[in-house]
């Protein structure tokens, strides 16, 4: 009988207890193996929404940052100005995925009491804004919205104050003697794009007076990570506008992820510590129990190094079957521990994130056969130590 053959025969001969601690193996593969894919699917789900908030970057001219950003957010106008080929020079940076070029223009309406806010923008806003949908549709809206001049896409409170409903309405706007034509209405966003009247950037660059000119680029970076290095290249680029960096939003999102990333690995290594603890326990009361056992293979000729290698070889079998098994135990029931998890992580995403990934389960393989490894070797180091004479001696 071969070296394994043995040690599995002698695995059973204790079943309740060979199961009992493969089951505790299994668990702790399964939490370990769906931390890990949940981890992989938390960054990376956080990202993707990172990517979708639109902007990580804003640029504006010359002067106070936060007045600027604040104006700009919240619908003010801004009295110095940025050259419109502004935005095609950010747009060829490295880690620049779109950057938007705006110019925005106060209508003041002394006599209904309320000033109308007019953007001009392109294709690339409704590429940045990529939540945006029209009302009664909900298709995503495209350049093609402002291909007409004449063209004018309203926010949902804009089309509220201007009962708006129909696309092909017209839109008179007597403070600057021009007429519009709804070219769609956007749904409600529930932020301030919602009070917003879009023009073709260079039609509001004509009606406003402002040919060639833009009052802000917004961009969004091919990972936001990368929004520190970007804009310091920015500000080498271009001395004469301001940067306005989203870092308050892009520092809360990262720490989320750090945060997120240190339980997920605390919990690993409190589910590897108790796995080892289990495969130690139970492998010492094998050796405890097996010690007259022991003495007659001793007798017979088995070497030191033959009890030690038996040993070893009975962990690391116990072992690779409850990780295997908590492999599989993951993939079924990845879903109710993915449930479980989000209640403990803050801000957790929406949808799937844990899936089968070859690189966590083969991480999860290593750990465990290192878990076998390194329980195994007093309880293999203690057998074969035992000495013969006593050992037979044992009851």
């Amino acid at each position: 009988m071969n070296l394994t053959n043995l040690a599995m025969k002698n695995l059973r001969r204790r079943p309740a207890r060979t199961l009992l601690t493969m089951t505790s193996v299994a668990v702790s593969v399964a939490v370990l193996f769906s931390l890990l894919t949940f981890n992989s699917g938390y960054q990376k789900a956080l990202r993707q929404q990172l990517q979708q908030m639109g902007v990580h970057l804003m640029v504006v001219p010359i002067g106070c940052p936060y007045e600027a950003a604040s104006l700009v957010l919240q619908g003010g106008e801004i009295e110095n100005y940025l050259e419109s080929d502004v935005a095609d020079r950010i747009a060829a940076l490295e880690g620049v995925a779109i950057a938007a070029p705006s110019l925005m223009h106060a209508v003041v309406k002394p006599d209904e009491g309320r000033t109308d806010i007019y953007l001009g923008i392109d294709g690339r806003t409704f590429e940045l804004k990529n939540w945006w949908r029209l009302e009664g549709s909900g298709a995503v809206p495209t350049g093609d919205l402002l291909a007409q001049p004449n063209a004018v896409v309203l926010g949902y409170d804009a089309a509220l104050i201007e009962k708006r409903e129909e696309i092909g309405e017209k839109l008179w706007v007597p403070e600057i003697e021009s007429e519009f034509t709804v070219s769609g209405i956007l749904e409600a966003t529930g932020s301030q794009d919602d009070g917003f009247f879009y023009l073709p950037l260079t039609t509001a660059q004509r009606k406003f007076n402002q040919v060639g000119k833009i009052t802000a680029v917004q961009v969004r970076l091919t990972d936001p990570s990368l929004a520190s290095g970007v804009a310091e290249g920015l500000e080498a680029m271009l001395p004469n506008a301001e940067i306005i960096r989203m870092e308050e939003l892009l520092g809360s999102m990262t720490a989320l992820m750090d945060s997120a990333r240190a339980l997920i690995f605390a919990i690993v290594a409190v589910a590897i510590t108790i796995s080892a603890l289990g495969v130690l326990n139970t492998m010492l009361m094998s050796v405890f129990e097996r010690t007259r056992e022991i003495g007659v293979l001793r007798a017979t000729g088995a070497g030191r190094l033959h009890i030690f290698s038996l040993i070893w070889s009975e962990t690391l079998g116990l072992t690779l079957v409850g990780g295997a098994a908590g492999l599989v135990l993951a993939v079924v029931g990845a879903r109710g521990v993915e449930a479980v998890i989000k209640r403990f992580v803050p801000m957790a995403p929406q949808g799937a994130m844990t899936s089968f990934d070859p690189r966590s389960a083969m991480i999860c393989i290593i750990a465990i056969l290192g878990v076998g490894l390194f329980a195994g070797i007093y309880p293999a180091l203690r057998a074969a130590s035992v000495r013969t004479i006593q050992a037979l001696r044992s009851e």
